[in-house]
């Protein structure tokens, strides 16, 4: 408590500002009202290809975090549907040293049923933008002309931005956040996190000039 009665006024309130925030985000359903702006969700059409995005890599377990393994699932969900023939799982190297994303993320398409010869593994991008760069330069390679890009909720309307500045016949398909997490309070603080950053992104690509 002395080193608290120590701190600038403006400091303290700021620290309890933040821990408002906090605690709004956790124990709330604010979030998905931050989200909201931030979601771009097409109707599925029949198309060539689904382009499942990257999102990272557990690095203590080599395994995927719950939104890559959600996005996964609804790009299978759409595989299986009969939207599109073949996978691109897209994601590159995140930890030095480790494996790419589409390494961890082709063997998690399979296991959800998923034939081997119906996964293309893209592991060159870094971001989303070498996503759609390296997506968009499989797709030329096999001739495909429409593809569905599946990415977590508050990725897709930055995500789709970035594709059509690449390619325009892109539909891009919110993945549903995975009903075993609802009122996991730290689950909604994960989101919250990724949604702060997702806005912050948005300024970095567009003083990049990728959207």
């Amino acid at each position: 408590m002395r080193f608290l009665r120590k701190l600038p006024t403006y400091i303290l309130w700021t620290m309890f500002a933040v821990a408002i925030v906090l605690i709004i985000a956790t124990f709330t359903d604010a979030n998905l009202l931050l989200t909201k702006p931030l979601v771009h969700n097409d109707p599925p059409l029949k198309s060539d290809v689904v382009i499942i995005l990257g999102g990272g890599i557990l690095a203590d377990t080599h395994s995927l975090p719950w939104g890559v393994e959600e996005r996964v699932a609804k790009g299978v969900e759409l595989y299986t549907g009969g939207y599109a023939p073949k996978i691109i799982v897209s994601g590159g190297i995140v930890h030095y040293g480790g494996e790419a994303e589409s390494e961890v993320m082709a063997p998690y398409a399979e296991m959800l049923g998923v034939p081997a010869n119906d996964i293309i593994q893209e592991d060159r991008s870094k971001d989303t933008h070498t996503n759609a760069l390296y997506s968009t330069q499989i797709m030329q390679e096999h001739g495909w002309q429409r593809a569905i890009v599946v990415t977590s909720d508050f990725h897709t309307s930055r995500a789709c931005r970035i594709f059509k500045k690449v390619t325009q016949n892109i539909l891009c398909v919110a993945a549903p956040r995975n009903p075993a997490f609802e009122g996991n309070y730290f689950r909604n603080l994960m989101d919250f996190r990724a949604t702060v950053r997702e806005y912050g992104a948005w300024v970095y690509n567009w003083m990049k000039g990728n959207l």
